[in-house]
């Protein structure tokens, strides 16, 4: 059945992906960001309305679901990271928490399901077992306790007015339109410095696992929740694979045949030792068979190389 779908927060190297995954389908697609200009040079497949405005922008938002008769919402927006400290977290409250919450009130009153994008890769804290969706959350940086806010405000809205939700917590996401030059997922960083030749720069022993996810099996798992109308379920997306930061390095050093410069340093708070997340839930309910990061790795470098 065709979807009216309104993607805010699209632009980032996950949205990139959905959008192209939802092109390729007959749902309709409503994109609301921040720089048209910029979006018009992305997305050169398919149709998709494009609606400038801010998540803060709360009557165009709501104009906008009645416009398109919108029938769900892909909620991508967060301007924290893992390290963000209590000042990043403040304006994280005024320009994405509240306008959230506004949000999803509205959404609620009219019956529109959310999709809300969380983070299994914070949200836990520190877990030495497979973590299930059960598990407790104890963030342990602001980055994964904005995440836990919005998520209780959901579950909220849910039992008191019936808000229709899929929660998605991904593991340590990579992939296709990936930025190697910034300072955010670990893959991603890693590439660009090896690429580069710059040094890299390591918190701890290295000796760290994590759970990463394929962007494309990310994307593609969104597109079947969608049409398999899936409501009121908290999803783990994440490869249940750990692996070491070490390990990481290896598999890129040998898919691009260069050695990498690292510098190890003191470990921070804010970074928990292990982190591997069960997928059995989400197994349930569609087909998701997530590809490993050394297949995932080669596709990455392989993409990076052909976008030069």
């Amino acid at each position: 059945m065709k979807k009216n779908i309104l993607i805010i927060g699209g632009t980032g190297f996950i949205g990139r992906n959905i959008v192209e995954n939802i092109l390729e389908t007959n749902h309709k697609l409503i994109l609301m960001v921040r720089d048209v200009n910029k979006v018009n040079s992305l997305f050169k497949r398919g149709s998709v309305e494009i609606i400038k405005g801010r998540l803060s922008d709360v009557s165009i938002i709501e104009q906008v679901l009645i416009k398109y008769k919108i029938d769900v919402v892909i909620h991508l927006v967060s301007n924290l990271i893992p390290s963000s400290n209590t000042k990043d977290f403040n304006k994280e409250n005024l320009d994405v928490l509240l306008p959230t919450f506004d949000l999803l009130k509205i959404l609620s009153v009219r019956n529109i399901k959310i999709i809300f994008f969380s983070s299994g890769g914070t949200v836990y804290g520190k877990e030495t077992n497979t973590i299930l969706e059960s598990n407790k959350l104890k963030p342990i940086n602001y980055y994964g306790y904005s995440k836990q806010i919005i998520e209780n405000q959901i579950l909220f809205l849910n039992r008191t007015k019936k808000l229709e939700y899929l929660i998605l917590r991904p593991s340590n996401v990579y992939g296709k339109y990936q930025k190697i030059n910034s300072n955010q997922g670990f893959i991603a960083v890693a590439l660009g410095k090896i690429l580069s030749g710059s040094v890299l720069e390591v918190w701890g022993d290295g000796e760290s696992v994590r759970d990463y996810i394929d962007v494309v099996d990310v994307s593609n798992a969104i597109i079947k929740l969608i049409e398999s109308n899936i409501s009121n379920k908290i999803f783990n997306l994440a490869s249940e694979k750990g692996v070491s930061v070490n390990e990481v390095i290896h598999l890129i050093e040998k898919k691009t045949n260069k050695k990498v410069n690292i510098q190890y340093k003191d470990k921070r708070v804010v970074d928990v030792d292990r982190i591997v997340l069960s997928i059995n839930e989400i197994k349930k309910h569609i087909e998701f068979y997530p590809k490993g990061v050394v297949e995932g790795i080669s596709d990455f470098v392989n993409f990076i190389e052909n976008e030069e």
